[in-house]
């Protein structure tokens, strides 16, 4: 029993020692960096700790049991191989520009993992990463209004390095991780420490005219026919740009459209 604390402290310790010392260059970020070997949801965590103490926290985890996507889909990740986490990010742009705090998390993941891998990848709307047509990692942003001001909760996850053989019948034809794209293993704190940094430099260095052409660069399916829902229906468009919201614009029956939801690129 002794043996297995020892085991778990020396896990976190060379966890948040390596995030810390390595990238997260702008401390006060985050004002407490939490890990626990596993839990249920690190976005759960987040809300549970900020109602009682809000201040803005950064929780990774290991082992995310029940991880949640958006909608009603679920996030499934793999033990020592992922990373999992959430962090707590205050509201930057005013409520007619909200849609940005959606575009710049995805542009800093894939700027970060640019940055330390020399990989490009894609997004996919809203904010999926991608390369080519399998998916690398997803983010989930939940918003909650204290008192005057709203507050986000930011779920990120990016398969990191997993073996074709952790990935269940169903995924094994649509996610990839980096590990398989580069064919070796990745030390996880590091790659989160640049993509911390990445958001930072996005938040504070780029205007909206930057964030929405860097977003528009790197998105996999500009000018391409997609599957959306509107007015309840699932229909086919032509998925346009961005407008100066940070909203989709898609093209159906001669009009543009105006959206905001998930899209697909078959009907399966």
């Amino acid at each position: 029993m002794w043996s297995v604390k020892i085991e778990v402290w020396n896990i976190f310790v060379m966890f948040l020692t390596s995030v810390l010392e390595t990238n997260i260059k702008h401390k006060t970020f985050f004002n407490e960096i939490i890990y626990y070997p596993s839990t249920k949801s690190t976005n759960s965590d987040i809300w549970n700790l900020y109602k009682k103490f809000p201040e803005k926290y950064l929780i990774i985890t290991d082992n995310q049991i029940a991880g949640r996507g958006r909608g009603l889909n679920s996030w499934l990740s793999t033990t020592n191989k992922s990373i999992t986490c959430s962090f707590i990010l205050d509201q930057i742009y005013s409520l007619e520009l909200f849609n940005f705090h959606s575009l710049i998390i995805p542009l800093s993941i894939i700027k970060g993992i640019k940055k330390y891998l020399s990989i490009d990848l894609q997004i996919k709307w809203p904010n999926d990463i991608m390369y080519k047509n399998f998916k690398v990692g997803g983010v989930l942003i939940e918003t909650k209004q204290y008192s005057k001001k709203y507050v986000f909760n930011i779920g990120i996850g990016i398969n990191v390095n997993e073996d074709m053989n952790d990935f269940n019948n169903t995924l094994k034809n649509k996610a990839i991780s980096l590990k398989m794209i580069t064919g070796n293993s990745i030390q996880r704190e590091l790659l989160l420490g640049y993509i911390i940094n990445e958001l930072y430099n996005i938040i504070n260095n780029d205007n909206l005219n930057k964030i929405k052409s860097d977003w528009l660069k790197s998105c996999n399916h500009i000018n391409r026919d997609i599957i959306f829902m509107y007015k309840q229906k699932s229909i086919k468009g032509l998925f346009k740009t961005i407008n100066d919201y940070g909203q989709a614009m898609i093209k159906y029956n001669q009009k543009l459209i105006t959206y905001e939801g998930e899209i697909k690129f078959s009907w399966n």
